[in-house]
This record gives C-alpha cells, structure tokens and sequence, in this order.
C-alpha cells in the first residue's frame, strides 16, 4: 500500500478513482448548526459500493445485522440522488448536496465553461476544479477536527485547497483486511495525530452485482466479504476498548437491479448518431442535439420504447437534475432492467446495472448506524441521501456548510 499522504504531500492519484465537479448552483438552506450538547466523538464511516438495501434482507451478514439490532436501521433503505450511479451519490452524501448543486452530475459529464470533459477513471478527474461544495473532510478540518480517509471519492483532490490530514488515493489491489488495518492504525496514532473522523471506501458488492446480477452467489459472497471487513473494524475497536465509544456509520451510494440481453432499447431506432451529441448513454441518457433542435430530437426519442425522456428545465422537481450547466438539453431514462445501446455498438456484458430512478425500489442503498449517539434497535423511514452530512456534522459537533440536507429524518434515530 502507498504511505499515507499529508494535506501538504504531492497529490499521487491512482487512475482508478475519483470524479466530481464544481460549477453553477442555487443557493441551499442552510443546515441547522450542531446542538449544544454534541460530543465529540471519533466517527468511522465505511462506504460499501452498491450494497443494495434488499441485500440486507436477504444475505445473512451477521456483522452487520449484530449493528442493526445495536443501533439504527433503515425499513426501506435510503434514497439515492439521481442519477442513481456511483460519483455523484458518495459526493452527495459528503456535501449533502444533490448533484446538479455539487457539480457531479454524473460519472461522465461535459463542462462547456472549461471546454473539458469529465471521466471519473482519467487524470482530468482529480483537478480540484471539478468538486463543488464543500464535503465533510473540508468542513471539519477547517474546524480543527483530523480526518482520515481511506479511498473515498473526492478526499484525495484539494477541494477548496483542503485535504484529509491522513488520506490514500484509491487502489483496487489492496485486500479489504489490508484496509481496515489501516483505519485501526490511525486510531493508534498518538492525540495529536489522530483522526476523529475515519471514511473507508469498498468497492464491492457492486462489482459482483455488475458482472453477475443481484442476486448471484457471487454477488451473496461479495455481501459477505463486505460484512467480514465490519466484523474485522468490530475487533480490533473491541480489543481496544472502544467500541461503545465511537460511532460506527455504514452507507452505500446505490442499489443494484438485474438486466438481461432481451431487454434493450436501441438508440439509433429513433436518431443518426452522427447528429447528437452523447455524453451518457445507459441506463440515464444525457444527449443533445449537433444542429440545436432539441424539441425535435426529444419527439423522436419519445417514440422509444420503455424509456421517458424531457428536456432539462422539464426534469421532474423530486429528481433534483435540471439547473446544472453541465446536464445537457435533454435527459433520458430506461425503464428498469433495460439497457440503452447502438445496434452495432459493443454490447454491455454484465447482468446487472443501477442508473435507474431513484423512485425504483432496487435502487434503494444500505444505512445502519450504532454508536453512543444513536438509539438502540430503532427503525427509522426512508430519507435521501443528501442528510447524511447534516448528520456527520452533528455527529463531530462541527458547523455543516450551506447544504440540501436535514436531520429531521433522525429524529428518532439520536439520543
């Protein structure tokens, strides 16, 4: 593994990770400052990439249900931001913003304010100008709380010229036990330099879920690999005293849903490649018209089956995509469990895929949380992703930044 960086080393990014944007945005509300008695506690927060809320249901995972009875669950996951894919959801989560305010409107994405195009794996990624807003490392380092973060998108880029005292660029190669080795190591640095709030990223079971579908076994043992690396954080704070000490916060940024190479829609039954531009493709289309006749482009896309399309200002309001510069004239959407392709394009090979509405139950991420602050055993409702940074903040007992989020959803959930 690559040494831990300073917030003053030299940025050494591994191509594999990192995307986000900043850019033109409403003003948010305010988030409600911290409550007068909040402690200061140390707050680990471990993301689990496509860790679908009916994997929870359905896979044993003891480590994580021991936390669940312990602590604070969801009764039908939390709701990610759309477009339902993996950037801009764990940057909403850090922001509490959704991603036509943050600028991380997608994976892929175009800025025509800098003539670049943003590729969430490619070196342009990790310039500091892409990430809007200001996440939770920022906010609590300039606060005088020490952070650490382990792969988490966005943490190893100067947002607002502001790292994580401790942080690694994401690398896939390094074993999930190998990980959190490295969040217990920073709990044992000296008081000086150590972190209270620790962020590890873990790239399964959305990699299973992709190549395999939802509910492969492949899938199931990648739920438990996941659930193993908990067990293993679980440990070491238990053989360090200080398991009733700290809160434990286990996110995913999305859900997952089965696809099938009998369901697709293809593109090229309705328009000429060679007159749009396309900047995603499947499952949620962002595309617009070479010769600037948009109107005409989304009536032929219309006629396209199992899909709903609208031009960007005629976004639904509930799905918080329409006033980002970087969102193009015209946003589309399969239907759930249909892929978007060009005939003689190169099929997508996997058998599962998230993208969809975030309305579709699949889409649906894991939340638990257990700690001093939070309830024992207590089941809270569904709530959008954006409040989990309100709730961060109030974890840390730091002010939060202007955001879209709320703690009200946590209402019955904190002590």
């Amino acid at each position: 593994m690559t040494p831990a960086k300073s917030a003053l080393g030299r940025l050494g990014l591994s191509a594999a990770l990192l995307v986000a944007a900043a850019c033109s945005r409403a003003t948010p509300t305010p988030a409600p400052a911290p409550s007068p008695g909040a402690h200061a506690r140390t707050v680990i927060v471990l993301g689990f990439d496509g860790f679908a809320r009916r994997y929870f249901d359905a896979d044993s995972a003891p480590a994580l249900h021991a936390l669940a009875r312990e602590g604070v669950s969801t009764a039908n996951g939390m709701i990610p931001s759309f477009p339902t894919v993996t950037f801009p959801n764990w940057y909403a989560m850090s922001t509490g913003l959704y991603p036509e305010h943050s600028g991380i409107v997608n994976n892929r994405f175009y800025d025509s304010a800098s003539a670049a195009a943003f590729v969430y794996n490619r070196p342009i990624a990790h310039e500091a100008h892409w990430w809007g807003g200001e996440p939770i490392w920022v906010t609590a380092t300039k606060q005088g709380t020490l952070v650490g973060t382990m792969f988490w998108v966005g943490s190893d880029a100067p947002i607002q010229g502001v790292r994580p005292a401790h942080w690694y660029s994401y690398d896939r190669s390094v074993a999930f036990s190998a990980r959190i080795d490295s969040l217990l190591a920073w709990i044992d640095l000296p008081a000086g330099e150590r972190p209270r709030l620790l962020m590890g990223y873990f790239e399964e079971p959305d990699t299973q879920g992709h190549n395999h579908g939802p509910d492969a076994p492949e899938t199931r043992e990648a739920v438990l690999r996941v659930d193993s690396a908990l067990a293993q954080l679980v440990r070491g704070l238990k053989s360090r005293g200080l398991y009733d000490s700290v809160d434990l916060v286990i996110l995913a940024d999305h859900g997952m849903t089965a696809i099938s190479p009998e369901r697709r829609i293809y593109l090229d039954d309705a328009v000429d490649s060679a007159n749009v531009n396309v900047v995603n493709l499947s499952p949620n289309l962002m595309i617009s018209a070479r010769d600037g006749d948009n109107d005409a482009l989304l009536a032929r896309l219309k006629k396209l089956p199992h899909f709903t399309a609208w031009k960007k200002a005629d976004v639904p309001a509930r799905l918080h995509y329409s006033t980002n510069a970087r969102i193009p004239a015209i946003v589309g959407i399969a239907d759930p469990g249909w892929m978007i392709e060009w005939r003689n394009g190169k099929p997508y090979g996997g058998l599962g895929e998230h993208g969809y509405d975030n309305a579709n139950s699949d889409m649906r991420a894991l939340f638990i949380a257990r700690g001093p602050d939070f309830k024992s055993g207590a089941t809270i409702g569904e709530f959008p992703n954006v409040d989990i940074y309100d709730l961060l903040a109030r974890l840390l007992g730091v002010t939060p930044a202007p955001n879209d989020g709320s703690l009200a959803a946590f209402g019955g959930a904190l002590r």
